[in-house]
């Protein structure tokens, strides 16, 4: 199994940053930690960590948060991040394919924005499966590459004879990136986890990140308004994971994975 034990997250950033994908950062965030409802001494683990952002933020709210990174780089950018806020949360230099831990370990397992990159995603939730306390829940967030901005984008940028900017030869956000190993959308999401998992809550996050112009426009309104559009949108896409620009899915274990463990 090959993986990356260097791997940076500093190109996942464009030069430039739009309010739109800003703001779809800013609302995976928030609506990991929300759904994960951190409770005091509640045992977490965060699988593909990367900066240990969403375990600080449960660490605040009295979680013990253990987080597993298989990238050395990630781990030191983590370990920085910690520092900096002054909260415990344990790191770990592991793959999620075979987490080091106990059976029903965890209260909660979360995995955000990383098991796209993951080379057997299958194996890594069977993992989670196992290493989750029964009555314990499951929170995993992953980038929509199905969403209706990609899909909006798409059809505009075929029209190539038409319009100019469909003849450009830059490379589109749409356009699976080289280290995501498959391409995530809602069903195929919901087919690798409900073999473990009994999903309870799909939740979309954001709407239209991916739109020819959107991010440009809303960087020309004033702030005000342009949070307002996209917090409004936001609201509208919690009710279509399979068109928003990121889903998330808040499962429980399956009562045969229960008895197995």
């Amino acid at each position: 199994m090959k993986v990356n034990l260097e791997w940076d997250d500093k190109h996942v950033f464009p030069s430039v940053i739009h309010p739109d994908l800003a703001f779809l950062f800013q609302r995976m965030n928030e609506v990991t930690v929300e759904e994960a409802e951190a409770s005091n001494g509640e045992e977490i683990l965060d699988v593909g960590c990367g900066r240990a952002i969403d375990a600080i933020q449960l660490a605040k709210k009295g979680g013990k948060c253990l987080g597993l990174e298989p990238s050395r780089t990630m781990i030191s950018h983590a370990k920085e991040r910690i520092a900096k806020d002054g909260i415990e949360v344990t790191l770990i230099q592991g793959i999620g394919e075979y987490l080091p831990f106990k059976n029903c370990s965890f209260n909660k397992v979360l995995c955000k924005g990383a098991i796209d990159h993951f080379p057997n995603p299958s194996k890594a939730l069977e993992e989670m499966a196992r290493v989750l306390k029964p009555q314990g829940k499951a929170i995993i967030v992953v980038a929509n590459f199905e969403s209706l901005g990609f899909r909006l984008g798409r059809c505009l940028f075929s029209i190539g004879k038409i319009l100019p900017w469909g003849r450009s030869t830059n490379k589109k956000v749409w356009q699976i990136p080289a280290d995501h190993v498959y391409k995530f959308d809602h069903a195929f999401l919901r087919c690798l986890v409900e073999p473990h998992f009994k999903v309870e809550q799909s939740i979309g996050i954001s709407f239209f990140f991916g739109l020819p112009w959107w991010g440009g426009l809303l960087a020309k309104l004033p702030k005000g308004v342009s949070l307002a559009i996209l917090k409004f949108l936001d609201k509208l896409a919690r009710h279509f994971p399979s068109l928003s620009d990121a889903i998330l899915i808040k499962c429980s274990l399956r009562s045969e994975i229960e008895s197995e463990y």
